[in-house]
């Protein structure tokens, strides 16, 4: 991808890895060797800027040429879409509804000596949940402390502190807030149903709810099947570290091909509701890369050890002289990898349900050679064409809604992918299931131990 090679030279050039510009940035060199070295780079720089400013001008263009096109054939119905790179405010029912914006990218120290953002033990009345980031976001004050975040807040937050670009955040969001959030307020709890989340359009379940956001085979959790998937199960992660020594205690593509191919069939064999359709596909795969490209210290961004990785895990903190990813992570990107992790994966995970025990009936999608860009359109699959299968009562008969938001705030950032996605199906067998999400029964983590 064009722009993601012009940004490697980008940082090539600002890190002068060669010898020459080391001695030059020392001093070491003579006042006119220095001068020159000086000149030279910056009419490199200069002329990286220039070509990645020609590349957001014809994605801008692109931009506009799609908004064009959603006014016209009148998609944009509850407004938002994606102008300079920019979501545009919403209308109607969902006015009051905040929309993220992009943020500064760069290597930065998180939280570093911020004051703001030092790490607070919750609270009992604090709610946190299945995802480990997102409970460290909010041990941290990145995202409400309470636990009851918002579509702009988190996706901000998501660009802030661990540099995942716009588009994958807004995604990330997008997702959380349908899960069982509320659309005309945008709040949504990170663990379970929550009555400081309004139920504008019917109850809020929150992202614990199984099926949308939580899905099985989550990496620290188990299936709700088997119990409180919100809660952190030590043992299932001390199996990924185990896997992970076996590659230099590397949590990289290479252990988690072998794990995930471990828990599928772990789940296959033993949970009779085990569903594994394509939001399973996308979450679950989705889930092991980010560890691979977010965790890790921006400092040394291809390493994702126990270091780097275990507080998110452990404490639901950050760790210590920890940096953020020093550029941002693409949908592309993550569409990159998660090919990558299937290719490299040992078996098919092959897409299905079970049927009750000894009854996996598969789904009948081939991902024995999918290509990066179809991978990031499972990711739009995911959420178009698979939530009303999972949507809760409230929003399966606000459909119009749903559709509005999706079509103003999701569709446009793959648009460039020429996904096969114009609008979501009908409602599942799933749908209407208004049973509420779960929070973890005692939200403090120490070492992998609760504490209350």
């Amino acid at each position: 991808m064009k722009w993601l090679s012009l940004l490697s030279l980008a940082i090539a050039v600002q890190a002068s890895p060669c010898p020459y510009g080391q001695m030059a940035e020392r001093g070491e060199l003579s006042a006119e060797d220095t001068a020159k070295f000086f000149a030279a780079r910056a009419e490199k720089e200069s002329a990286v800027e220039a070509q990645m400013e020609q590349v957001k001008r014809d994605t801008h263009a692109r931009q506009e040429a799609f908004y064009k096109r959603q006014v016209s054939v009148g998609k944009l119905t509850l407004g938002g879409g994606l102008l300079n790179g920019v979501l545009q405010p919403f209308t109607g029912i969902l006015q009051n509804l905040d929309v993220p914006v992009p943020q500064d990218f760069s290597l930065k120290k998180i939280p570093g000596d911020d004051a703001n953002h030092r790490y607070e033990a919750p609270e009992s009345t604090d709610v946190r949940g299945m995802c480990p980031t997102l409970n460290t976001m909010a041990n941290h004050g990145y995202i409400s402390r309470t636990g009851i975040t918002t579509f702009a807040e988190a996706a901000n937050a998501c660009q802030i502190t661990l540099g995942f670009g716009y588009d994958t955040c807004v995604f990330l969001s997008a997702l959380g807030l349908l899960a069982g959030g509320d659309l005309p307020s945008g709040k949504y709890s990170i663990g379970g149903a929550d009555s400081r989340v309004p139920n504008t359009l019917g109850p809020s379940l929150g992202i614990s709810k199984h099926g949308f956001f939580e899905v099985d085979n989550s990496i620290s959790r188990e299936d709700a099947y088997f119990g409180n998937q919100a809660d952190f199960r030590l043992d299932r992660f001390n199996r990924l570290v185990g896997i992970a020594n076996k590659y230099n205690g590397e949590f990289g593509n290479s252990a988690f091909a072998e794990e995930r191919v471990l828990v599928y069939n772990e789940a296959k064999n033993n949970n009779p509701q085990f569903d594994a359709g394509i939001r399973w596909l996308a979450v679950t795969t989705a889930e092991r890369v980010f560890i691979f490209r977010a965790l890790p210290n921006g400092t040394h961004p291809e390493l994702a050890d126990y270091q780097n990785v275990a507080p998110f895990y452990m404490n639901e903190t950050f760790p210590r002289n920890w940096f953020r990813r020093g550029t941002a992570y693409s949908l592309a990107a993550t569409g990159a990898d998660i090919a990558n992790l299937l290719a490299s994966s040992s078996e098919l995970t092959v897409p299905g349900s079970n049927e009750g025990m000894n009854n996996f009936v598969p789904l009948g999608v081939d991902i024995s050679n999918v290509t990066a860009s179809e991978a990031t359109c499972f990711l739009a699959t995911a959420i178009f064409d698979e939530s009303p299968g999972f949507l809760s009562g409230a929003l399966v008969n606000h459909a119009d809604v749903v559709q509005g938001f999706l079509n103003g705030g999701v569709l446009p950032f793959f648009q460039d992918f020429n996904c096969p996605v114009t609008s979501f199906g009908q409602p599942g067998p799933s749908a209407e299931d208004d049973t509420p999400g779960v929070s973890e029964d005692c939200n403090t983590l120490r070492n992998g131990v609760y504490t209350c």
